[in-house]
């Protein structure tokens, strides 16, 4: 059936509509939360709110910067773990999503079901395990037990992911490429990963972004405050700023602002894979 230009104009107006209140209601708690660490402390609780700052002030980064452990410790402990853990699963979970998509072997179906599995157990009945393996191995407050903690996380997801991609690459690029005298580990390195580039990049965003605002497992493997992570510190910031939200706010801004970096960087590969994904299915 033809629609008419009318229909197409009521299709158009309404779906750009409904994109722009989703739009709004997700990115409002971010605007009020930058203005808000613009603000002096006694502009923060007025009422009614007022959104603009009337005198803007950057006394709330200064706080946070000057006078708290977030810049010197916690987010370069945040980045050590976040970065340390996502690269860490990627490159094992390439190793073992290629195996899975590429060979067939006994069991192999039921194994990868079993990881599958793992993504439904939650995190906090691994908690009281996971701390006393850390206290018996003397691993608790260091980043070393993070990244570990990390890493096992997620793995089962970044694997299915990642065989998804390998699927789709033609075996007989790599098959071509052994005739031409490459080992099996370098087809894999000169042929499937630059192909399955954009499927690695999202695993790694995903990765990075969960590490970096995982809260449960480091509020309770890290108590050193210069081992605490950027939110357990933020966490912590009730003690010292209970009423100063301002503070708050430059605080979550700070810790926002690597990861929105990192994912412009990467978004161009990030949405290709996106797209990828949707042709495929």
């Amino acid at each position: 059936m033809v629609r008419s230009a009318r229909q197409k104009l009521f299709d158009t107006i309404s779906v750009n509509g409904l994109l722009v209140m989703v739009c709004v209601v997700s990115l409002f708690p971010v605007a009020y939360a930058l203005t808000t660490s613009f603000k002096p402390q006694f502009e923060v609780l007025t009422r009614p709110p007022m959104f603009f700052p009337q005198q803007w002030t950057v006394e709330g980064y200064e706080e946070v910067i000057f006078n708290t452990d977030l810049i010197r410790y916690h987010l370069v402990n945040t980045f050590v773990n976040a970065f340390g853990g996502s690269v860490l699963t990627v490159a094992i979970a390439v190793l073992a999503s290629y195996a899975f998509s590429r060979y067939r072997f006994r069991g192999s179906k039921v194994l990868q079901l079993l990881i599958l599995g793992l993504i439904m157990i939650p995190s906090l009945t691994n908690l009281v395990p996971l701390y006393r393996m850390a206290s018996e191995l003397g691993l608790l407050n260091t980043n070393v037990w993070m990244i570990s903690v990390y890493i096992a996380g997620g793995l089962p997801w970044s694997i299915w992911v990642l065989k998804a991609f390998f699927d789709s690459i033609p075996a007989e690029l790599e098959e071509a490429a052994q005739i031409d005298g490459c080992s099996v580990l370098m087809s894999l390195w000169y042929v499937v990963v630059p192909l399955s580039a954009p499927g690695m990049v999202t695993a790694f965003l995903m990765e990075f972004v969960f590490n970096w605002n995982e809260f449960l497992v480091a509020v309770t493997m890290l108590t050193k405050n210069t081992a605490k992570t950027a939110t357990v510190g933020l966490w912590s910031f009730q003690a010292s700023f209970e009423t100063a939200f301002h503070v708050w706010m430059a605080a979550c801004i700070l810790i926002m602002l690597p990861v929105i970096v990192a994912f412009l960087i990467v978004r161009r590969s990030f949405f290709q894979a996106i797209l990828q994904g949707a042709l495929k299915g």
